[in-house]
């Protein structure tokens, strides 16, 4: 990789994109904020008992959510490769096939979380098992190891594939095809990236601790880190790959 790329150059890049865009940035996040909230208080009434009509409201949520999302990074993409050129309202849009994969993705990931909990559930009524896991309870020093275990494995899975967003709005990259693009893109740099992973943690964490409001900056700030990072790795890989970019093999 090229040996240029730094931590402390991304957050100047990330700063000063976020400083001169800031109304743009803060305005379309506001403005998805609030389209979200009032889908979901809107679909809270709508749901009722469950049937058809709360999958159809369950999934226009998702649709809307991953829209959000995407062109939060479309409009950063073109923050960063078309600055001089207006922003309009369809080049923040993402296509079908974008949020199809995102989508996709976002089921997956639910689906290996639920699968995981049913598992636990199943565990616990094991009688060695549930024993097993109240003496770690009861245990300060076993169950402090334990989360830093499962924080330590957290980081690194989210490390490896937490450019797939950006690949998706970035190459058009289908939902595996942008997992294994993450997984090649991040293979060096490894410390770089999980420091960088660790300042947006930290900046999330510094949103919520100001009574929840702070996110609201915070959080399109730290997206902005990430596409930024993800731009100098990507220029730096095909430096490295005679033009090509990371594949999905």
């Amino acid at each position: 990789m090229e040996k240029s790329f730094s931590v402390i150059e991304v957050l100047e890049t990330s700063w000063e994109i976020t400083k001169k865009n800031f109304l743009v940035i803060i305005g379309y996040s506001v403005t998805a904020f609030i389209v979200l909230a009032l889908m979901q208080f809107t679909s809270m009434f709508l749901i009722g008992d469950g049937g058809f009509l709360s999958f159809i409201i369950l999934f226009l949520v998702l649709i809307l959510n991953s829209m959000a999302t995407l062109g939060f990074y479309k409009l950063t993409f073109h923050l960063i490769d078309k600055e001089h050129e207006d922003i309009e309202v369809k080049s923040v849009i993402p296509t079908w096939k974008n949020i199809s994969s995102f989508i996709t993705l976002t089921l997956f990931l639910g689906f290996i979380v639920a699968t995981f909990n049913l598992i636990y559930l199943k565990l616990l009524t094991i009688s060695s098992f549930s024993n097993f896991i109240n003496q770690i309870k009861e245990t300060p020093i076993a169950l402090e190891l334990l989360a830093v275990v499962a924080f330590i494995l957290l980081m690194m899975v989210t490390m490896r594939f937490m450019f797939f967003p950006c690949f998706i709005v970035d190459d058009d990259s289908g939902s595996i095809e942008s997992l294994r693009q993450s997984r090649a893109l991040t293979q060096d740099n490894l410390l770089r990236i999980v420091t960088v992973l660790l300042i947006v943690v930290g900046f999330i964490v510094l949103g919520f601790l100001a009574l929840g409001v702070g996110i609201i900056v915070t959080y399109p700030f730290t997206n902005v880190i990430l596409v930024v990072t993800y731009r100098k790795l990507v220029n730096s890989y095909v430096q490295e790959h005679d033009g090509q970019l990371p594949s999905a093999e």
